[in-house]
């Protein structure tokens, strides 16, 4: 007969099987075919090369830090190809199995719901769509951060705990017991949005007297990657006001956009949401998750405790109302007013990420209300549990179908061509600029997928890149955050065409034409900067070189500042490592302790005395 804790283990594996399932089943095209994913915000370059900007430290304001600067490092281990793999799955993954896990004391079939609705619902669907994969790392962390924060807050405060320790132990728990959360701080801290949600959360669920102090110090610690660069960097923080209608959420059937929010929808870009959402399946997943957190808020309580069912619907009601708020006519004039007046307000414009934590809440509800449901079938029709296990576990496959015709063409990998290493080998390690025309930020290639993408040049490149941060949402053309490529822009689309002198005074040397167009379709006409050189000609790529004297600008933040941020990176970086090896050697311990505990405890009575015998 199987042991209590290997027949545990044993349905935490299946589990876990079946998000893995999922999770494939989403990128199925990502783990079939060679190459790397280029779609959207989702770029992935062979090896991209690790740059100070990375940092915070360029003339851009710090959206993606540290993200960029980890990407550069992992690709110096692993390669592009093999971390977008990693990566996209493994957060995936991630998600369903921290999901689950928080609701031990549920039904199996139940655990399964909550895994499977945490993979496959229309908050990771929508995101992965868009490819914002570094978003849904801090909604998986957030699984992680939830349950983190509620063992640290209850630690060392049970009644038999109590008994057995001194007053001091109560009171304060090791460094090691913070290492668990702080990783999931650090994994959802890659990106400033998720370094905001991620501590917050953390702070708010894990809060208490004992906890509170060294709580606030991690969340402050967290933060410090991209705050400081933000502050002293040469970077800007303005952001155009304009961006909080176009990114504000949308309604993506009759009901308007809160109707849509409720769901878990209500993303910004159409291009990213399944064409179920527009009718019954999309007002049933509504339905869903209203009467998931109806249905299920009780036996949630008890599962994963009633101060931290409280305080993480107190979180996600507050995200909901930061997600609604740019939708409503009086709450869009005060998200403007927020941009205009506060610099690096910005973060506030995409209003539909703010739903991360009700997505957390969600998904713990779908799986509380199932275990409520299926323990009642068990009671009272126990020979249909099987039939009502199968259907809970597939209602959220079941409530959002064509999931796959929105991730796959997202995801699905391409090659890139030989161009792009010829032109790499011309301008890597190179003093100068390189500009990157046409003057757009998002490109169609022919080669590539058919949905437009973030240049990837400055992720190709090892040479400093500018190219246009203009984003263009629907009609409206948002203004650009950094100065030097206005600068730049002006020149570009100033002449006709521009002249190379007039380049070479802002720092350019090189001048990269990309054939941008739908297969089929005829390129974006560019005109050559007069003056140029012909350096390299392919089917795809054309660079050119300016040629005399250029004046490289010196948009560095200073030695002082750089070593300053570095500094502060590294020590957080081996604040996290510490304090998450240490969690993970007490666990390790913990763990052999107890299964020497129950080896002994198999053994006749007459061998356990003898063995302590034996130690005397």
């Amino acid at each position: 007969m199987l042991h209590p804790s290997s027949a545990r283990w044993r349905r935490g594996l299946a589990l876990d099987g079946l998000v893995l399932g999922l999770a494939c089943l989403l990128v199925w095209p990502l783990l079939r075919s060679p190459g790397l994913p280029l779609a959207r915000d989702l770029v992935f370059t062979p090896s991209q090369p690790f740059r100070l900007a990375w940092l915070g430290l360029g003339d851009t304001p710090a959206r993606a830090v540290p993200l960029d600067a980890l990407v550069s490092i992992a690709d110096a281990v692993v390669g592009g190809a093999v971390l977008a793999r990693i990566a996209i799955l493994g957060i995936l993954v991630l998600a369903g199995c921290a999901a689950h896990r928080l609701l031990r004391g549920a039904h199996p079939a139940a655990r399964a719901v909550a895994g499977a609705f945490a993979v496959w619902n229309p908050f990771v669907v929508e995101r992965l769509a868009l490819g914002q994969w570094a978003l849904l790392a801090a909604y998986a962390a957030g699984f992680v951060i939830v349950a983190s924060a509620s063992r640290l807050r209850d630690l060392g405060t049970s009644p038999r705990e109590v008994a057995t320790r001194t007053e001091s132990a109560v009171a304060r728990p090791g460094p090691a017991a913070y290492g668990p959360l702080l990783v999931g701080m650090a994994l959802s801290a890659i990106t400033p949005t998720g370094a905001l949600v991620g501590a917050f959360l953390a702070v708010v669920v894990g809060w208490s007297r004992r906890t509170a102090a060294a709580l606030l110090a991690l969340a402050m610690a967290v933060q410090l990657p991209w705050l400081l660069p933000s502050l002293l960097g040469p970077a800007g923080l303005a952001s155009d006001p304009g961006g909080v209608a176009a990114f504000a959420a949308r309604a993506e059937r009759p009901g308007g956009a809160v109707w849509s929010l409720l769901g878990l929808g209500g993303i910004w870009d159409a291009g990213s949401v399944p064409a179920s959402r527009s009718g019954a399946f999309g007002h049933a997943g509504t339905v869903l998750v209203l009467v998931a957190l109806v249905a299920g808020w009780v036996r949630l309580t008890r599962l994963v405790g009633p101060v931290t069912a409280r305080r993480l619907a107190a979180v996600a009601g507050l995200g909901l109302i930061a997600a609604v708020a740019s939708s409503l006519p009086g709450g869009a004039t005060l998200v403007r007013a927020v941009v205009e007046g506060i610099p690096g307000a910005g973060l506030l414009r995409d209003s539909h990420k703010w739903l991360l934590p009700l997505a957390l809440l969600a998904v713990l509800a779908l799986g509380a209300a199932a275990d409520r449901a299926l323990r009642g079938v068990g009671r009272h029709a126990p020979a249909l549990l099987v039939t009502a296990a199968v259907v809970a576990v597939g209602l959220p496959i079941v409530a959002l179908p064509d999931a796959t015709t929105v991730t796959w063409p997202t995801v699905r990998p391409v090659r890139y061509p030989t161009d792009f290493e010829r032109v790499a080998a011309i301008v890597d390690g190179s003093s100068g600029t390189l500009v990157t025309l046409p003057w757009q930020a998002y490109r169609v290639y022919p080669w590539g997928s058919p949905l437009a993408v973030y240049d990837p040049a400055s992720r190709w490149f090892d040479v400093d890149v500018v190219m246009s941060d203009r984003l263009r949402v629907g009609t409206t053309l948002l203004t650009g955050e950094s100065d030097r490529a206005q600068e730049v822009g002006a020149v570009v689309e100033g002449g006709s065409p521009a002249r190379a002198a007039d380049l070479g005074r802002l720092g350019v040397r090189w001048v990269l034409v990309q054939a941008d167009a739908p297969p089929g379709a005829a390129a974006i006409p560019v005109e050559t900067p007069k003056g140029a050189v012909q350096r390299y000609a392919g089917a795809h790529l054309t660079l050119y070189e300016i040629p005399g004297p250029v004046t490289v600008p010196d948009g560095s933040a200073g030695p002082a500042v750089t070593a300053l941020v570095v500094s502060v990176d590294v020590l957080v970086g081996l604040l996290v490592m510490l304090l998450g090896g240490a969690s993970v050697l007490v666990a390790t311990r913990r763990r052999s302790g107890r299964h020497g505990r129950r080896a002994a405890a198999m053994l006749p009575a007459t061998q356990r005395g003898s063995g302590r015998c034996s130690r005397r």
